[in-house]
């Protein structure tokens, strides 16, 4: 027992994921015994999703600077990293359209579950958005709704500066008492995992290991073209980017081998400085980005909801497409930092357009295959949209390596 509590929550995962694997294919049909276990697991992430968002979107957005104290090349680092995150999910929705790593595949839906396409156009999806009444927005669990009334108190407590300070303390606290809940129910993630696979497995045979494998390769290939995206941004703006990437192999490797962006901070400002930034932009900018920039997060999460809507057969119209990229790149933001938060949100995700929670059991079998490379992208984009501003402003050393042909 002391083994087990002192291994890390990924490689418990990871142990009940072949666990797992080796149930379904030795019990078969018989597996379904083992769903109600991931079934528990799934409930209580349903049961988290709006209880932790809500408090930590608007203590986040609270909690927010005003622009006009953090200048021009603060607005314009926090710019650059919500467009490349916007780019991130597009490239998701291209990818998870054209290769379809869970297209054929049709699982059979959860017992009980119907899908209702949804038939709103984008006019009735922004209209939408604003509820009439809030507590009914909260009851029905219309995200998006959710989303909005949020946001909108979180900037206006913002904005009550030293007045809000109660309200922002109460919501501080809620956010730190809905992030223990959750560390909580993360702990059952090895056994709701390793049921939900065991079930994947015993009653539709191996062959759903194929999809899964195909996926991890598309999420591959997505944080690739990222990072092809970064290369071409820096050789634009006339930076080196063989330069950039040469310093940035320390914070790439660290970020690799943790999947933590937290644990890499001080080691990127360090490489940030060593290519002529200068100390207070290069703190602020990668402090920033650990908050708000989420590009391979971004595109991880987008390609899981198409992958889980594929692999049980159903359609996601273009319009919640475009809504899932939307709510990945806001809802990434309000869970920096916070355990298991991955799996938090794309139940909140796939929740929103219709789609069955229990798709989160075959993702979290290769969560943190995936976790590596989205992780190192987050900590390169910091990085990269920091020094991109650094220059563009004329706060870039003049004798920087990046300079240097």
């Amino acid at each position: 027992m002391k083994r087990w509590t002192q291994m890390s929550l990924p490689n418990r995962i990871l142990f009940f994921i072949v666990l797992g694997v080796i149930a379904g294919l030795v019990l078969g049909p018989n597996a379904q015994k083992l769903k109600p276990v991931g079934d528990v697991f799934v409930r209580l992430v349903q049961m988290m999703v709006i209880l932790l968002v809500t408090p930590a979107l608007i203590s986040g957005m609270a909690e927010l600077e005003d622009p006009k104290k953090i200048g021009r090349v603060g607005v314009k680092i926090a710019v650059i990293f919500i467009l490349t995150t916007v780019v991130a999910g597009v490239l998701a929705l291209l990818l998870g359209n054209i290769l379809g790593p869970g297209r054929g595949f049709e699982m059979a839906l959860p017992e009980g579950f119907k899908y209702t396409k949804p038939t709103q156009t984008m006019m009735d999806v922004f209209v939408g958005i604003v509820p009439k009444n809030p507590i009914a927005a909260f009851a029905q669990g219309n995200l998006l709704s959710i989303l909005f009334v949020v946001l909108f108190m979180g900037f206006a407590l913002a904005s009550l500066k030293d007045t809000g300070r109660v309200m922002r303390s109460f919501f501080a606290e809620w956010t730190q008492l809905s992030m223990k809940m959750l560390s909580w129910i993360m702990e059952l993630a090895p056994f709701g995992a390793g049921a939900l696979l065991a079930y994947s497995v015993g009653v539709h045979g191996p062959k759903v290991l194929g999809p899964l494998g195909l996926f991890v390769l598309v999420v591959y290939l997505g944080e690739i073209l990222i990072l092809v995206e970064y290369t071409f941004i820096m050789l634009f703006s006339g930076i080196n980017p063989v330069r950039f990437f040469k310093t940035m192999i320390k914070p790439m490797m660290i970020s690799f081998t943790t999947c933590s962006s937290m644990a890499t901070l001080a080691v990127n400002v360090e490489a940030t400085e060593e290519m002529g930034v200068p100390n207070g932009v290069a703190t602020f900018g990668i402090t920033l980005g650990n908050v708000i920039n989420m590009d391979g997060t971004a595109l991880y999460q987008a390609l899981a909801v198409l992958f889980v809507a594929q692999v049980y057969g159903l359609s996601l119209p273009l319009a919640s497409q475009i809504m899932v990229v939307f709510m990945a790149s806001v809802v990434t933001i309000s869970m920096v930092g916070v355990p298991g938060a991955g799996t938090a949100t794309l139940g909140l995700l796939l929740m929103a357009v219709g789609l069955p929670v229990e798709g989160i059991g075959l993702v979290l079998a290769v969560d943190r295959i995936c976790d590596m490379p989205r992780t190192m992208n987050n900590v390169i984009g910091d990085s990269m949209v920091t020094v991109l501003s650094a220059k563009t402003e004329g706060l870039l050393a003049k004798d920087s390596i990046l300079l240097k042909k």
